[in-house]
């Protein structure tokens, strides 16, 4: 499939690689198709790119990047349009807001984060209403506090066993899904 970008101009994508949000967005309910684009493999941010409106993107974030601490717990019918079968097939993204201007002063969104069914290329923003994360975790902040802290365990724990990097977010515990009820 062709698509058109006000960003990165036109380009051709698998018709696989395109997520459909059979709700769309919060704000943007019409615009249910998009694609991943990565646009700088150096740096830890995606863009959402809308498959039918050229001017509509958004930047992404691995919650886990700065937040290993994160976690999203919804029920199974919460998500019900992305047709979970287990913890495994889903990948969270955080909708990223960069200030015009002031890019050191970026946010993140973990109170809205976007679950995606990667099998079945579906996903759905939910809202964490009971929740210790909000809607505005000022990224290079917290990567700083991040890498401030490794640095601490590291000398802290320099017998303990290496960290596991590149372990996909199932593996990490970063959705739980629940019963109805629970």
């Amino acid at each position: 499939m062709i698509i058109k970008t006000s960003r990165f101009g036109t380009l051709e994508v698998e018709d696989a690689k395109v997520v459909t949000f059979p709700l769309g967005l919060y704000g943007f309910p019409g615009e249910k198709r998009y694609v991943l684009l990565d646009h700088d493999r150096e740096t830890p941010f995606r863009w959402l790119q809308s498959v039918e409106n050229p001017d509509l993107a958004f930047v992404v974030i691995d919650p886990l990047t700065f937040r290993p601490d994160y976690h999203v717990s919804v029920q199974r019918e919460d998500i019900s349009e992305v047709q979970p079968e287990n913890e495994k097939d889903l990948a969270v993204l955080a909708l990223v807001t960069i200030p015009r201007g002031n890019p050191s002063t970026m946010t993140a969104n973990l109170q809205g984060p976007l679950v995606i069914n990667v099998e079945k290329m579906l996903g759905k923003q939910v809202v964490l209403l009971e929740s210790e994360f909000h809607t505005a975790h000022r990224i290079i902040e917290e990567m700083k506090v991040l890498g401030e802290q490794l640095k601490t365990n590291e000398k802290a724990q320099e017998k303990s066993p290496p960290v596991v990097v590149g372990r996909n977010q199932a593996e990490m515990g970063l959705i739980t899904l629940q019963a109805a009820g629970m």
